[in-house]
């Protein structure tokens, strides 16, 4: 057991292990609690940024290791419009929804359906009209550890027609804890990324300018500072490569999006190491940024009877000096 939560809740905590990985998952919000790699020197490293504390993941702003659902990101005046019905959302980010308000899953405890010793599946729903959403939905999340790569499959059905956007929040720092995630280099395959205004909402999918292009690998603070809280259109499903000083994570997704959030108000009082702001970052495997009310619905629309399922993969390995 991981902890008890204030109305006697219990929280698991469970540890998948295969190859040089050996992850652990909570049953609260189905976080991404540890990441370990086993290096060829025989030192371990963890590369996420967590925390062993039970009470660091209650009511967490960060969002780190949940799986964020229904809805991910920010949606527009906390409100949209589906089939002639309008659907307001709580006002949790200035006037705007994000990661779904008080509905987020990631503040639920969820059911452990089966594990085995490289994976374990867990399910949860939220309820009609839970934070303005609407349609009972089941979500299932199955994560498996297979030669150094960690899949989550979502698998997700309602009872109507309803929108859906689940991602995982998972920060990563691939140098380990106490050090500057800006100091890693990135490829993003991505032609086209969102421009936003200042409330993050989106103005435009443009082509990728200087300041924001990272189809060849570079260092991420090289530019702005290395400041990104950015959506990117991929053009496959090799959505990115994160590359530290000795380890190399290929994502890849069936998901159209990846957020590049690099951190800049990270609150690490609440989890291992001092980094602070930019301690670790998050890619973020999702749709485009609230595409209720940019004419692409249909992105994210599902409907009564249909079951969506995604995946996203992280693969690790060593560079060898």
């Amino acid at each position: 057991m991981f902890g008890t939560l204030q109305d006697n809740r219990e929280v698991e905590k469970i540890t998948i292990k295969d190859g040089n990985c050996e992850v652990s998952i909570l049953t609260l919000g189905a976080i991404i609690q540890s990441f370990k790699y086993k290096l060829s020197d025989g030192s371990v490293r963890e590369i996420i940024s967590g925390s062993d504390y039970l009470d660091s993941y209650v009511d967490d702003s960060t969002y780190k290791g949940q799986i964020v659902a229904p809805f991910a990101n920010r949606i527009r005046n906390a409100t949209f419009s589906m089939k002639n019905e309008t659907y307001k959302l709580e006002r949790n980010n200035g006037k705007n929804n994000l990661h779904s308000g008080s509905a987020n899953t990631g503040y639920d405890v969820w059911n452990v359906l089966f594990k085995t010793p490289n994976g374990v599946v867990l399910n949860t729903s939220t309820k009609h009209l839970g934070g303005g959403f609407p349609g009972n939905i089941g979500i299932t999340v199955k994560y498996t550890l297979s030669n150094n790569t960690l899949s989550i499959n979502y698998t997700m059905s309602a009872d109507r027609d309803c929108v859906i956007n689940p991602t995982n929040h998972v920060y990563f720092n691939l140098n380990g804890e106490n050090s500057d995630a800006r100091e890693q280099s990135i490829m993003i395959d991505a032609d086209r990324y969102t421009r936003t205004d200042e409330d993050l909402i989106p103005l435009s999918v443009d082509p990728v300018n200087e300041d924001y292009d990272f189809r060849t690998m570079r260092r991420i603070r090289d530019r702005r500072d290395g400041i990104y809280d950015t959506c990117y259109e991929l053009n496959s499903g090799r959505a990115a490569i994160l590359r530290g000083d000795d380890l190399e994570m290929t994502v890849t997704t069936d998901r159209p999006c990846i957020q590049l959030y690099t951190g800049e108000f990270f609150d690490s009082r609440k989890a291992r190491g001092n980094g602070g702001a930019f301690a670790a970052l998050a890619l973020e495997t999702s749709s485009h940024i609230d595409p209720m009310n940019c004419d692409r619905i249909e992105e994210v629309l599902l409907k009564h009877g249909e079951i969506f399922r995604s995946i996203t993969s992280y693969s690790l390995k060593e560079i060898k000096k």
